[in-house]
């Protein structure tokens, strides 16, 4: 698993590639990642989902993880290109009502405008 970053103005755009899961074995990895972005203060993420058919709790955990670092640092994170499945999973775990989860990447970049 390889995770592409691309900067955006001040926003940082983030996919993961080569895989169509987000697991035990990749979490780890995307943990670091998020967190690390959004670690510096008031930065913005954009966690895009587009390749990503499956999450286990191990990447849940990594989403929660990056949450907290962005409450902690004044960032924030965004979530686009959900697809059916996950999003269900999402919607049984009630983390729609935490996360900031958009349609594409170019709606939560506007999104990050209006809101400032």
């Amino acid at each position: 698993m390889n995770i592409e970053t691309k900067n955006i103005d001040t926003i940082t755009v983030m996919k993961l590639i080569e895989t169509n899961r987000l697991y035990a074995l990749n979490a780890g990895v995307a943990k670091e990642k998020m967190n690390e972005v959004l670690s510096v203060p008031k930065s913005k993420l954009i966690v895009d989902f587009e390749a990503i058919s499956f999450i286990d709790s191990s990447g849940f955990g990594a989403l929660l993880s990056a949450l907290k670092t962005s409450k902690e640092h004044k960032s924030q994170i965004k979530l686009c290109n959900i697809n059916k499945d996950v999003m269900e999973l999402i919607e049984l775990m009630q983390l729609d009502s935490i996360f900031d989860i958009l349609q594409n990447p170019t709606a939560c970049i506007n999104s990050f405008s209006k809101a400032e």
